[in-house]
C-alpha cells in the first residue's frame, strides 16, 4: 500500500513539475521582433543602395530562399538568386516596408511594401518602374531574420523620366 502511494505521489510530483516547466517557458515580445523586422527590412533596403541589389540580396537571404519574380519562373537558393540578379540590367533597386508582422512565437514574418528604380529603355532614356513586395522571412537560429520568400509585382508600366 505505501509502495502505491509513493508511485502516485511521484507521478503528481512529475505532473506538476512538467506543468510548471512548461508555464516557465520564455514569452515572446511580439512587439519588439515585428519592430525588428521591419527596420532589418528597411536596412536590407539601405544595403540595396550601399553595396548592390544582388549583394544585399545574399546578404539578406535565407539558403533555401525563393525569389518568385514576375518575368520569369522560380529562382531557388541564395546563389541562384544572386547569379539572376547580377545576369540582368544593372539597377539600384530600393524600397520602403509599410507593415511588418511576426507569428505569436516570432519565428516566421512578412513585411509587404513599395518598391523603385530606374533602368533605361531601348533609346537609351531613363525609365523608373514602379511596384509592391512582399517577403516572408524566418529566424535563424543566431536571432537574425533572413528572408525566405520574396515576391515581387510591377505596379504601373514604366515612366520616362525626363534628362535635364
Amino acid at each position: 500500500m505505501e509502495e502505491n502511494s509513493q508511485r502516485t505521489m511521484a507521478l503528481v510530483l512529475t505532473t506538476l513539475l512538467s506543468i510548471g516547466l512548461i508555464g516557465c517557458s520564455p514569452t515572446v515580445d511580439v512587439e519588439y521582433e515585428r519592430e525588428l523586422l521591419f527596420n532589418t527590412d528597411v536596412e536590407f533596403s539601405e544595403a540595396s543602395v550601399e553595396v548592390g541589389t544582388a549583394e544585399a540580396f545574399y546578404r539578406y537571404l535565407a539558403d533555401d530562399a525563393l525569389l518568385l519574380p514576375s518575368s520569369v519562373g522560380p529562382v531557388e537558393g541564395k546563389d541562384a538568386i544572386r547569379e539572376f540578379m547580377s545576369s540582368g540590367p544593372e539597377i539600384v533597386l530600393r524600397w520602403q516596408p509599410v507593415k511588418a508582422d511576426v507569428s505569436r512565437s516570432a519565428d516566421l514574418g512578412y513585411t509587404w511594401g513599395t518598391y523603385w528604380f530606374e533602368t533605361k529603355d531601348a533609346e537609351g532614356n531613363s525609365e523608373r518602374i514602379d511596384g509592391k513586395y512582399l517577403n516572408v522571412w524566418k529566424k535563424q537560429p543566431d536571432g537574425a531574420w533572413k528572408v525566405l520568400v520574396d515576391i515581387g509585382n510591377q505596379s504601373s508600366t514604366p515612366t520616362r523620366q525626363s534628362d535635364p
